[in-house]
C-alpha cells in the first residue's frame, strides 16, 4: 500500500530513502534535505534500492511520483509518495 503526504509535513525517518525523481540539472538548483537524485533517464536504478528501507519519492508537481510510487509498491517496496511535489515545498518555504 502507498503512503501519501504532503512534501510540507514530511519529516525524515532514519529508515527513509528520500529519492528526488527530477532531471540532474533541476535537481542541481535545490532539493529536500538528504535528497538522492536519481532522474526518469534512470529509473532502473530504483529497482536495486533496498527493500528494507522506505522509499520516499517526490518530483516537480506530485504526478511523476505518484506514477513511480505504484510501480514501486506492484514490485514489493514500501513507498511513501509525498504529494505537492518540490514546487509545492519551495513555495511554502520561501512564502
Amino acid at each position: 500500500m502507498i503512503g501519501k503526504k504532503p512534501i510540507t509535513e514530511y519529516e525524515k525517518q532514519e529508515n527513509d530513502l528520500l529519492i528526488d525523481l527530477r532531471d540532474r540539472t533541476v535537481f542541481a538548483f535545490g532539493t529536500l534535505p538528504e535528497a538522492e537524485n536519481i532522474p526518469m533517464d534512470e529509473i532502473g536504478k530504483l529497482y536495486s534500492l533496498p527493500r528494507d528501507k522506505r522509499i520516499v519519492l517526490f518530483c516537480q508537481q506530485g504526478d511523476l511520483s505518484r506514477e513511480i510510487a505504484e510501480l514501486l509498491d506492484d514490485n514489493g517496496y514500501q513507498v511513501l509518495d509525498l504529494t505537492g511535489g518540490y514546487r509545492e515545498w519551495i513555495v511554502r518555504r520561501f512564502i
